[in-house]
This record gives structure tokens, C-alpha cells and sequence, in this order.
């Protein structure tokens, strides 16, 4: 009897631990848990253009979203202002040596053009809807707080586009060259939904990309919608590593944010890995690999831009 009794006494102890651990569970993961809010897909008509720093950001960010608007009938283009030629880390893996020159930097980007067609192509997004600009990986910023410089590359050396590939090859890293390029491809794609990154994204490329978006958006185009995408944060995502059972969820300094998740289907989340197993170059990083997986989660992230 005394024996039954302890017995019954554990099983009520461990059955109270599961009511509080499921409390907290549901606490943390409140949004999902009471249905939204929720971001609908694009529907036939409408033209997402996606904004991206580096190649692979698109990916990382809204590959899902991406290929549920391709599904329904929508267009998917990106812009890449950058080529993400400045990664040392992958150039040292990539050409086999500790101290990367302005040339593997350079072989860098070139590579990372070639690795976004095919990822995009594994989508379903055609050439013709890729828009490389080429200014300088980790000099973003420094365009933006200094107009009228022209930038020196930190990776290549380069103070002009050097790829071919490029909207405006041969255009100075100047800020006014960039707001240029950009508005080109405003004006070719016409988007109804655009996707850029968050203002207050850790990353100064991200961060700096994101204010000079919203600056011509406000400027050039009305009645579109406008999403934000948070990359880099502190303790974002969490847990940091892959856990697509898990949602994606807001850091919690800025849970207060009118934030919308974006569920992804099977066919979604199968492509978005896909995607992001195309971009081999960047996956040699070993922080980037972990990053790229961390991102595969149940639902996408987006920030609703007034």
C-alpha cells in the first residue's frame, strides 16, 4: 500500500512537471499556438520581388514563401546587391589558403552568381527574373553614410561592378549608382509584394539594404505590400541549429512587432532545403551551415512594414 501510494505520488509529480513544461512551451510559442497571425501566400498576379544583401539571403529568409507564390501562379524575381564576395572563410576553403587575395574574393562572387541561378532554377525562378548589382560585400553601409564616395571593395579591392552578369557592369560603388540599379529593376518587375530586410538586422549590409529599400519604396512606389526578414540577431533563430518541427519565432526584443508567420507546406519546406544545399560554397562556413539549417522550421518570418 505504502509502495501504491509512492507510486502515485511520483506519476502526480511528473504529471505537473508536463502541465508547467507545457505552459511554458505554449507561452513561448503563443503566436502559432493561437493560429496566427498568419501571412497568406501570393496568388496569380501578383510579382514578389525579393530583396536580397548576399547571395543566399533570398533563400534563407523566403525560399518557402517563394515557392508557394511560384505555385499559385505568382512571379518570383530577386535582386542580389550584393555577390557576397567577401567571406573569408569560404575563400580560404575555396582556394586552399590562409590568406585570400583580392583574386579569390573576386573568384568568390563569380561563383556565388552561378550557384544562385541553379538555386533559384531548382525553384523555378527563371533567369531572366535575377537581377545581380554587384557593389561590395561589407560595403553596403559605408555607401549609404557617405554618399558621393565611391567605395573601395574590402574584398576585392574593386571600386566598380567587375561582373559581367551585373545590371550596370563597370558602375562605380557609388550611392547613387545603387538607388540607380534599383529602381531599374523597380520599374522591370513592378512588384505588388516586396521582401527586404529588417532595419535592425545585426548584419550592417542587411540593416543598410533595408533602409535604402524602404527609402526608394516610400519615394517611387504606393499600394504595395512590404514585408521585412530578420537574418542576423541575437539568439535568433532559437534553437540555433535545425529543428523543422520547431517554429520560427521572433527574438524576444522585438516580439512586439506586428510580426506574420508564413507556414510552409511539405512541397515548400522540401524545396527550401533543396535550395539551400545548392549554395555549397557558403555551407563550407561552418557557422553559415548551421545558420542555413536553422532556418528550415515550420513557418517562414516576416516583419509587416508600414
Amino acid at each position: 500500500m505504502e509502495r501504491r501510494s509512492r507510486l502515485l505520488g511520483f506519476a502526480a509529480l511528473v504529471a505537473a512537471c508536463g502541465l508547467v513544461a507545457a505552459a511554458i512551451f505554449a507561452w513561448r510559442h503563443r503566436n502559432t499556438a493561437q493560429g496566427g497571425p498568419f501571412l497568406d501566400p501570393p496568388t496569380r498576379g501578383d510579382r514578389v520581388l525579393i530583396v536580397a544583401p548576399h547571395i543566399d539571403d533570398e533563400a534563407i529568409a523566403a525560399a518557402g514563401y517563394a515557392a508557394a507564390s511560384l505555385r499559385r501562379g505568382a512571379e518570383v524575381s530577386v535582386v542580389y546587391v550584393t555577390s557576397g564576395d567577401c567571406n573569408r572563410t569560404s575563400a580560404e576553403i575555396m582556394d586552399f589558403t590562409l590568406r585570400p587575395g583580392a583574386r579569390d574574393y573576386l573568384a568568390e562572387g563569380k561563383l556565388r552568381i552561378q550557384e544562385a541561378i541553379a538555386a533559384m532554377a531548382v525553384l523555378g525562378v527563371p533567369r531572366g527574373h535575377l537581377y545581380f548589382l554587384g557593389y561590395p560585400d561589407r560595403g553596403i553601409r559605408p555607401m549609404l553614410e557617405n554618399p558621393g564616395t565611391v567605395i573601395r571593395s574590402p574584398g576585392t579591392g574593386r571600386i566598380a561592378v567587375p561582373y559581367e552578369e551585373a545590371v550596370s557592369p563597370g558602375a562605380e560603388y557609388r550611392l547613387d549608382n545603387l538607388e540607380k540599379d534599383l529602381r531599374t529593376v523597380l520599374d522591370k518587375t513592378r512588384p505588388t509584394i516586396v521582401l527586404f530586410p529588417v532595419l535592425f538586422d545585426a548584419h550592417p549590409d542587411h540593416s543598410a539594404t533595408g533602409r535604402l529599400t524602404l527609402r526608394l519604396l516610400r519615394r517611387t512606389l504606393f499600394g504595395l505590400r512590404r514585408l521585412g526578414y530578420l537574418v542576423h540577431a541575437r539568439h535568433f533563430p532559437s534553437p540555433f541549429r535545425k529543428a523543422p518541427r520547431l517554429p520560427l519565432l521572433p527574438p524576444d526584443r522585438f516580439a512586439g512587432l506586428h510580426w506574420l508567420l508564413f507556414p510552409m507546406a511539405p512541397a515548400d519546406e522540401a524545396a527550401k532545403l533543396k535550395v539551400l544545399r545548392a549554395y555549397r560554397s557558403q555551407r563550407r562556413d561552418p557557422y553559415l551551415f548551421v545558420l542555413m539549417d536553422a532556418f528550415i522550421r515550420r513557418n517562414e518570418l516576416f516583419l509587416d512594414v508600414k
